[in-house]
């Protein structure tokens, strides 16, 4: 086995941690059709009856990378997969790999044996594990990210996504041409993330205040004790993010009203998993929507309705950025409040009917944008919040 089949097997670890089809399409290709890269002319491709140089499995993986770089994008398709993702890399990452090696290696190979363990299988079973630990990893990074922009009306999630398109990408061009450089990089790049999560967490767990009954550790904008239901003497405010503000609360009620924007409990504020819009905390076995009661939160959501719409009306005569901002500010305060508590899956036509509507409110807003501006959130809210009391009737009738 060379030393560069091995970095280029190490190296291709964390393009599999990032996507399933796409490492495997452009390895595939590469290792059929290697005149097509720079610098690589004087590489001799794989024999032509060799199954990854197949054209069927070429079109294949291609066309798969294709609908893996479109469906990552929406929230939707990427939690749908997130699970089975995990397991996929890996077994993607040790089919393609035994690509590498050529007839010559396997011969030394047969006669090489470490403790009757083939050396390849030992490289690849470790690479495996990496692949699978990586993507569990990037989940758990995805997941966080998730938490923080939810809906996606950040765009946080789409950037990310095409962030990670472009990384396999330069990542595999990496690799075929300075491939212990790509390594480096993406060790630093990984170790640079796990920082990050145990960073937060620390982070989260110094924000933290205490019972002064029970001394039980609450997140800083819960109303009462996880533990004891005793009132917290020192509320802080929620941002836009789920993130801590340092203001303190003044308004109780309008803070518990807040807290059920973001799906989290009213009384503890904990996240709530279930997207239900009926359910217990888990956490301190609050009743979701029985205080503050349901109407109160869609009077709430109806006042913050009013004054959007009008203020989207005076920022629509700043032509395309006025009608930009106005959907962003009503996706975030007004459409993801509702969007939290309707089940992924369920509202996935009238989220293509939306995307429609976006398109066609958008140009009509590049010149009359105090029209289309509050047309186009007024429209929007009606039909998620229709949505939102649907789902509730149904859950209440059932």
């Amino acid at each position: 086995m060379s030393v560069a089949q091995i970095i280029a097997i190490i190296g291709s670890i964390p393009l599999f941690s990032l996507r399933t089809f796409l490492p495997a399409f452009l390895t595939a290709f590469f290792l059929s059709y290697p005149e097509y890269f720079p610098g690589m002319g004087e590489v001799s491709p794989l024999p032509e009856d060799a199954f990854i140089s197949q054209d069927w499995v070429l079109f294949l993986l291609g066309g798969l990378s294709l609908l893996e770089i479109i469906g990552d994008k929406s929230t939707e398709v990427r939690n749908l997969i997130k699970e089975a993702e995990t397991y996929m890399k890996p077994l993607s990452f040790l089919l393609i790999n035994l690509s590498f090696i050529d007839e010559a290696s396997a011969n030394i190979l047969e006669k090489v044996q470490w403790a009757a363990f083939n050396p390849l299988w030992i490289l690849l079973t470790v690479g495996t594990l990496a692949v699978y630990w990586l993507a569990g990893l990037r989940r758990d990074f995805i997941s966080f990210l998730e938490d923080i922009d939810e809906d996606d009306n950040l765009f946080i999630g789409k950037i990310t996504s095409w962030l990670e398109d472009s990384l396999v990408v330069f990542g595999f061009f990496l690799l075929i041409w300075t491939g212990i450089l790509m390594v480096i990089i993406y060790a630093a790049v990984i170790a640079f993330l796990v920082f990050l999560g145990k960073r937060y967490d620390k982070k989260l767990e110094k924000q933290k205040v205490e019972c002064p009954q029970c001394r039980q550790s609450n997140l800083p904008f819960a109303v009462k004790c996880v533990n004891c239901k005793h009132e917290m003497t020192h509320v802080h405010k929620i941002g836009i993010l789920g993130q801590r503000k340092k203001a303190l609360v003044q308004h109780v009620k309008k803070h518990r009203l807040n807290l059920l924007s973001h799906r989290r409990c009213p009384t503890c504020g904990n996240k709530l998993q279930s997207s239900k819009p009926h359910q217990q905390c888990k956490e301190c076995g609050t009743a979701i929507f029985d205080s503050p009661p349901l109407k109160d939160f869609i009077k709430s959501q109806n006042r913050k309705f009013y004054k959007i719409t009008i203020f989207s009306f005076f920022l629509g005569f700043v032509p395309v950025l006025g009608f930009v901002v106005s959907a962003v500010i009503a996706n975030i305060h007004l459409f993801s409040p509702y969007r939290k508590y309707i089940p992924r899956g369920s509202s996935f036509f009238t989220k293509l009917f939306i995307k429609f509507l976006t398109f066609l409110f958008f140009l009509l807003g590049i010149a009359l944008g105090f029209l289309a501006a509050p047309a186009y959130i007024a429209l929007r809210y009606y039909l998620w919040k229709r949505k939102f009391i649907a789902q509730t009737t149904s859950v209440i009738t059932s």
